[in-house]
């Protein structure tokens, strides 16, 4: 690495060798009759000759039209295979390829055509203020005309932080320095399958890469991008060889393949982009049914299309979780610089600023913006400052995070105030913000914050926006607020924000199938306004909550379900009848082991809070509250009947260990527990890593699986299964004054405040049932030993000499590192009240020393 970064060599300013168009001019010569272009839904089959045909009548009829170097095209098409000729065909003219998003409502595309100034576009649709020509017009034959390596090749719009989209030039230097490194990175000839949206800069990939090489394109409709099995099935029918995936495809891609057992056996080359990658489970497993077939990272921001590229090695059990970005390409310097442009140290994180001959003119006729983020270097060079940051690993890059609040949902890039904007523009929003939320692991969606005169529906918000801005633009949730939090300088606080609750009501057993649709369905779209014939991808459902959705039924009736059927049947109506079919009779109670979420946070960590002897998770409340670090907080309880008599703590700890991989299949894991919570934490750790899964933390909150914490005494000599049990038998007295028997401070330190009158006694049944079941585990438990570190938070009172009796009991379990610190306050005390704030603070900053610190997303086109 030199002085600003690593620098690959740029090529030449001009290029002797013939152009893109003329490359693929050259395969249609050579081998006229081969396929070039082939639509799996349609069938329609372009050879080279035709394709070249088409391109070239079109791009003649361009030319007539005025159409020249630097004359922007729009394209606004829903036919993919029209895309691909109109493309040839601009490039071939000289002008400069524009293509707009075909899903996007009317008032943004007319804004994109006068931000454009385009006099031309080639459209199946009227548009205002230009002459619209159809993808099948000819014009004059003639020559192709070269424009220059700095005359501009495209434009593609990115969300604006203004409230306005951006609109990305790139010059053909840009371009053709893309095409030819990825045909001289690759195999040639490849049968590639055209999966990515136009308005991507990875289309450029798939395509030019394909038909300068000579492979043949196969171009399937939108609705492949949202169903892995589809996707699967057509990889398998048409012999794909080569796929572009954002993350996010690739794991429901594998997936698919996992549950089904069809391994995609014609793959040999496999890019992914656009996203964080992360090595799954399923993934691991596709790649190695796959041992001929190659996995590459890419990263780049669309205003430097492809900046670092890291191929995976061939033994699949030694991919890392997540891997890095990798190195530069070529034509591109890379430099890890501060905040006053001055390189970091080796291996300290720092924002990427790119350099060379991929990067973009600017943003178009916006020259503020261009020179917001495309700034002088150090030495004079012109680099664009990308806002994520990186550190230099061993194999290359290592994507930490952004640098800003720009957000990325599905791989697409979105300026929070764009959306924001949109939202205010609703006569009735006085403000809104909007934030990133996950939703399940590895699912984060778009949540607004809305402050109205009058409390909006989700459903009118969505439908105002529909008008606005694309769908992945739409917020999934939105969350009423009476003011939106500020910080004392006045900003939107964040922090707050991320700390409202979203509704996640609970699954009863037993309840029909239409009311366990509709209460998935409110809890994984957080919220509840929809009717039983709305489509669940029109109240604020994509494919990733889909899954989510599938994931929960099958579970609900202990049966797998494919997203295809979900999919078929989008309507609660539908999809009642259909499981109905599927599975007559009562919904199954399902596991005991509950997860919830106690306070969302970014993707990528989370932290597991095991409940304490009740199976509650209430006595969280306060500390997830209080804690600010960059994780998301989710309780593992236990719900329904009480663990089994006899049940060791190994076999209650089993349960959640289950319940832990069906959500996260793959460490590494952050744990923490309170009291019995703590000692349930350390033996589901022991577990998982005797798995050989990684656990990063291990987090015991005044908890010791050899002696009591409150009296010191080894656990089997406690009293509290004697007291646990003489409430038991009282419940059912009416005579017995069940406050008075949990009102002495050692019930107090054990399970909390009094039994309260009124209080439900088949509630009561249940709680106590699984404490007595849980303390009579944890006398019976012989805990072995542990390897990995442990953090231990020991409350201060009753005395320093208590809390080094109590550590030196644990001592000889641990053979990592053992971290322990006093936290103010007592037994019960530590995660409530004030105590909890202090508490929180100390974990907070114990995690984030832990691995790594938040997850980011990077890939080309991002």
């Amino acid at each position: 690495m030199s002085e600003t970064g690593t620098v690959n060599p740029s090529p030449p300013e001009t290029d002797d060798g013939p152009s893109l168009c003329g490359l693929v001019r050259r395969r249609a010569e050579s081998a006229p009759g081969a396929d070039a272009v082939v639509d799996h839904q349609g069938g329609t089959v372009l050879t080279y000759a035709a394709l070249v045909a088409r391109a070239g009548a079109l791009a003649g009829c361009l030319r007539d039209n005025g159409i020249g170097p630097e004359a922007p095209v729009a394209v606004l098409l829903r036919d993919p295979v029209d895309t691909i000729v109109t493309m040839l065909a601009v490039l071939d003219a000289g002008g400069v390829y524009c293509p707009l998003d075909p899903t996007a409502p009317e008032r943004r595309t007319t804004a994109l055509l006068r931000a454009l100034r385009t006099r031309v576009a080639v459209a199946d649709q009227p548009l205002p203020d230009v002459t619209v020509l159809a993808p099948g017009a000819a014009g004059t034959p003639g020559e192709s005309v070269d424009p220059g390596p700095g005359a501009l090749a495209y434009v593609l719009h990115t969300s604006g932080s203004t409230g306005t989209p951006k609109g990305v030039a790139m010059p053909h230097r840009g371009l053709s320095r893309l095409i030819r490194w990825q045909v001289a990175n690759g195999e040639p000839g490849l049968r590639t399958l055209q999966f990515t949206a136009t308005s991507f800069d990875v289309t450029f990939q798939e395509v030019l890469s394909t038909l300068v090489t000579g492979g043949s394109l196969v171009v399937a409709p939108e609705e492949l991008r949202r169903d892995p099995g589809a996707l699967l099935d057509t990889i398998v029918e048409r012999g794909v060889e080569r796929l572009f995936l954002p993350y996010v495809a690739l794991q429901l891609l594998a997936d698919a393949a996992q549950r089904r057992g069809v391994v995609p056996s014609s793959l040999r080359h496999v890019v992914t982009a656009g996203e964080r990658l992360v090595i799954t489970s399923a993934i691991r497993n596709l790649f190695a049914a796959l041992p001929h077939c190659r996995l590459d990272n890419h990263y780049g921001p669309t205003e430097a299309h492809l900046v670092t590229s890291h191929t995976l090695p061939a033994d699949v059990s030694a991919w890392p979780a997540a891997p890095p970005i990798g190195a530069p390409v070529d034509g591109v310097g890379c430099h890890v610089l501060d905040e006053s442009l001055r390189p970091v140290p080796g291996g300290e994180a720092g924002e990427l600023y790119v350099s060379g001959a991929g990067l973009a003119r600017g943003y178009l006729h916006d020259p503020r913006r261009t020179a917001e983020r495309f700034v002088p270097g150090p030495s004079g060079e012109r680099l664009y400052r990308t806002g994520d940051l990186v550190r230099q690993g061993p194999q290359g890059y290592e994507f930490v995070g952004r640098t800003d609040g720009q957000l990325k949902v599905r791989g697409f890039r979105v300026e929070p105030a764009e959306v924001e904007q949109a939202i205010t523009s609703h006569p009735r929003v006085i403000a809104a913000a909007v934030g990133l939320r996950e939703v399940t692991e590895g699912m984060p969606v778009l949540v607004a914050y809305v402050q109205s005169e009058n409390e909006l529906s989700a459903r009118e918000l969505t439908e105002h926006l529909g008008d606005l801005v694309p769908p992945y633009m739409i917020p999934a949730r939105y969350v009423t607020v009476a003011s939106l939090p500020r910080t004392a300088s006045g900003k939107i606080d964040g922090r707050a924000l991320s700390g409202l609750d979203l509704p996640a009501p609970e699954t009863a057993p037993g309840q029909s199938i239409p009311d366990l649709v509709t209460a998935v369905w409110t809890r994984v779209l957080g919220h509840d306004e929809f009717e039983g014939d709305d489509d669940f991808f029109d109240v604020g459902g994509d494919s990733l909550l889909a899954t989510w959705v599938v994931a929960e039924l099958g579970q609900a009736l202990d049966r797998p379900l494919e997203l295809s059927l979900f999919l078929e049947y989008s309507t609660v109506e539908d999809l009642t009848v259909a499981l109905e079919a599927l599975a007559p009779g009562p919904v199954r109670e399902g596991s005991p082991s509950q997860v919830v979420t106690l306070r969302p946070g970014p993707s990528g960590r989370v932290l597991y809070l095991l409940h304490p002897l009740g199976g509650e998770l209430l006595g969280y409340r306060v500390l997830a509250k209080a804690s600010q670090a960059p994780v998301r907080l989710l309780g593992i309880g236990w719900r329904g009947r009480p663990p089994a008599p006899g049940s060791s703590l190994a076999d209650i700890a089993r349960v959640h260990v289950e319940q832990l991989h069906t959500i996260q299949p793959e460490g590494p894991y952050l744990l923490a527990g309170w009291s019995f919570g703590g000692v349930l934490a350390y033996e589901v750790a022991r577990q998982l890593t005797a798995a050989g899964d990684t656990v990063d933390f291990l987090g015991l909150i005044d908890a010791n699986p050899v002696l009591d914490p409150i009296t010191g005494l080894p656990i089997e000599e406690t009293v509290f299964l004697d007291l646990l049990d003489t409430v038991a038998a009282r419940l059912d007295d009416p005579d017995a004054d069940l406050g008075a028997l949990t009102s002495g401070d050692t019930w107090r330190q054990l399970m909390g405040a009094p039994i309260a009158e009124g209080t439900s006694s088949r509630y009561l049944h249940t709680v106590l049932d699984t404490a007595r079941a849980c303390m009579a585990a944890a006398m019976r438990y012989e805990p072995g030993p542990y390897a990995g570190p442990v953090h231990l938070y020991q409350a201060s009172v009753p005395g320093g000499a208590h809390r080094e009796k109590l550590a030196a009991a644990l001592r000889p379990l641990c053979r990592g590192p053992l971290t322990i610190t006093a936290v103010p306050g007592d037994h019960w005390g530590l995660t409530r009240d004030q105590d909890a704030g202090r508490l929180a603070e100390l974990l907070d900053e114990a995690l984030e020393n832990t691995g790594a610190t938040g997850s980011g997303t990077g890939g080309s086109g991002s």
